[in-house]
């Protein structure tokens, strides 16, 4: 690059001029300027000719500018710079890319103005000084002259002010003793006042309390996401009949004073209590959009707490209290109603659905609806268990929770949420991809035109898949937005099953990039999804992490325990397509994938090797023992 002006613009008194400085630069150069030469433009052109309209530049005064510019003009401009030192920077890129290996470099040295400099500024604080100490001493004389006037005018008014004094002494001795009975009274009424908000903030959220406190009233308030968890003990009134009440209040005191000090660590609301049964929920009355993963953590922790109970009165020959949990997520009202005894409740179709919940557990067991399911499933190991009857709402999914998933908890035990939960949970909230809609969107899709004869390449493979993708991203560190790029892909990597059965990865490639950008995916995103669909082609050549993350995510079950019948379900399939004829054919074919086959990732090694090369010996022996039909 070679720099062919530096213009700088002198600034006068009503004019400004310019001065070209034309040097034709190559290298470094240095430029030293006054303070008010410090309007720059600098102009320069690249020795590359081939193409000279598509040459582009990057640059960067170090000092004013944080990281380099592109542009395409060979022009910058840099104004009212103010003094110091600086070095302008730049490069240049060909057509074909190319950018040059060595920048052309001007050093800039900006002297300061004279007001500026150390010795102008010592010189004014002495002028300073000395004015001032003349001015100290011109004031004193004065005083000195005042003072003795007023030492003679101080005995007469002395004499006159010490009986003055004497009358107000004995006023203010009066309105002193007035003044402390006001503030005692005082005193008194602030500590009842104070008594009474306590218990009010006690009984009631903070903002609903301040409400009643300043206004008198609170308005009820519509929130579009809550989570509600209801607790139950099992069989209490049998329990109830063999204790005497001040027994049995102890130990639900004992209880719920347990479950308010879990709840109150996530920011949950306690609603209320009714006999044996706690109610709290999440998101009120401060909105939030974790609440569902914040309430189900409370009820693990729940859960453990009564384990621990349970053992303990079991060392002790005790009965143990058993306890069902259920939670729902949804749209609720909250608030006060009425005038006297005030309490926080919320109403709506989500608390009855949340008791439901609850009524249809088990001992011991967290469930949780599909409402709640769609929030946490990222998260957590959950069972699914069916559907249940909704008064007035059809039908509702049920899923128990086993607890977080091994690899986002503390030592994989599935209790204590790890750093890498959190990331998860903040990747979902706050990321500019909607993964869970996009997600839910091909899943229909899969559910509704997917072929029933596909007995492998089913949308329980692609579950499986998706499942492995995001256990295999999190061993190998994945916690950003990559994740979300390797779980579209698995849930689009078979997408193309619906329109043909044989080189199938383009159909669910054009899918992806007609679906995935009404979900906040970028073309740059769709990309890479499209180079991890790719990937798994046979035979697999993975060029990155992401990509083999993939490739052994799409073969996971290769190394475990029930592979064989998924590789049953594969078998059937190729058999009813016609690429198969015989299961002898198949058992070789096997054998052929699994010693060709290779994981790529440390993870997949380290989980599925071992197991898939059992499977590769028990085919080979199975190959040699066993009298095949056809």
């Amino acid at each position: 690059i070679v720099i062919s002006n530096i213009i700088i613009h002198k600034k006068k008194k009503n004019n400004v001029k310019k001065q070209i400085i034309s040097s034709n630069i190559r290298d470094t150069a240095s430029l030293k300027l006054p303070y008010y030469q410090n309007d720059l433009s600098f102009e320069f052109f690249s020795s590359h000719y081939s193409n000279p309209e598509k040459n582009t530049y990057k640059y960067m005064l170090e000092g004013y500018d944080d990281d380099f510019i592109f542009i395409n003009e060979n022009k910058v401009p840099y104004m009212n710079l103010a003094d110091g030192e600086y070095k302008f920077i730049v490069y240049g890129r060909n057509p074909d890319g190319v950018w040059s290996e060595h920048p052309t470099v001007v050093n800039i040295i900006i002297t300061p103005p004279f007001w500026s400099t150390w010795w102008f500024r010592v010189l004014a604080v002495l002028i300073i000084a000395l004015i001032a100490f003349y001015i100290y001493r011109v004031r004193i004389d004065r005083i000195r002259r005042q003072k003795i006037k007023l030492e003679l005018e101080v005995v007469k008014r002395t004499r006159k002010i010490s009986d003055q004094n004497k009358q107000i002494r004995e006023q203010n001795k009066q309105v002193e003793l007035q003044k402390a009975k006001i503030e005692h009274q005082k005193e008194l009424l602030q500590k009842e006042k104070d008594k009474v908000e306590g218990i009010l903030l006690n009984v009631l959220p903070e903002g609903t309390a301040s409400d009643l406190i300043n206004k008198g009233k609170s308005k009820a308030r519509y929130y579009k996401r809550v989570s509600v968890m209801f607790t139950d003990f099992v069989g209490f009134s049998q329990i109830a009949e063999g204790m005497n009440p001040q027994d049995l209040v102890y130990q639900l005191d004992q209880y719920f004073t347990k479950f308010d000090e879990i709840i109150g660590s996530f920011d949950l609301e306690k609603i209320k209590t009714i006999g044996d049964s706690y109610m709290c929920a999440g998101g009120v009355p401060i909105r939030n959009k974790s609440n569902a993963i914040e309430i189900v953590l409370a009820s693990l922790q729940i859960q453990d707490y009564m384990k621990v109970r349970e053992l303990k009165a079991a060392k002790e020959g005790k009965d143990c209290w058993k306890i069902r949990i259920g939670i729902n997520t949804g749209e609720v009202t909250a608030g006060v109603i009425g005038q006297k005894r005030f309490a926080y409740d919320i109403w709506g179709a989500t608390v009855n659905q949340a008791q439901r919940m609850e009524m249809h557990g088990a001992p011991g067991e967290v469930n949780v609806s599909g409402n709640t399911y769609d929030f946490i499933a990222p998260y957590f190991d959950c069972t699914y268990r069916g559907k249940i009857e909704a008064k007035h709402n059809g039908m509702l999914d049920m899923y128990f929770v086993n607890g977080i998933k091994p690899e986002l908890s503390e030592n994989g035990e599935g209790r204590i949420p790890n750093k890498k939960f959190w990331q998860i949970v903040d990747l979902h909230l706050y990321s500019s991809i909607n993964y869970m809609k996009a997600e839910r969107h091909i899943m229909k899709i899969l559910e509704e035109q997917l072929s029933p004869n596909l007995h492998y390449h089913s949308i329980n493979h692609t579950k499986d898949v998706t499942a492995a993708v995001e256990r295999l991203a999190l061993m190998e560190g994945i916690t950003d937005e990559d994740l979300f790029l390797l779980k579209s892909a698995a849930t689009y990597h078979d997408a193309g099953f619906v329109e043909q059965y044989d080189a199938n990865e383009e159909i669910g490639m054009r899918m992806a990039r007609e679906i995935l950008p009404k979900y906040g995916y970028s073309q740059e995103q769709i990309d890479v999804i499209d180079g991890l669909i790719k990937a798994t082609e046979i035979p697999q050549s993975p060029k990155n992490l992401l990509q083999q993350i993939m490739c052994d995510a799409d073969l996971d079950y290769l190394g475990r325990e029930d592979f064989h019948d998924i590789a049953s379900l594969l078998r059937r399939e190729l058999r009813e397509h016609g690429k198969i004829n015989s299961d002898r054919l198949w058992d070789e074919i096997q054998v052929k994938f699994l010693t060709a086959h290779t994981y790529f990732t440390k993870s997949a090694i380290k989980t599925r090797q071992k197991v898939k090369m059992k499977h590769l010996e028990e085919i080979k022996e199975k190959l040699k023992t066993y009298n095949y039909k056809d």
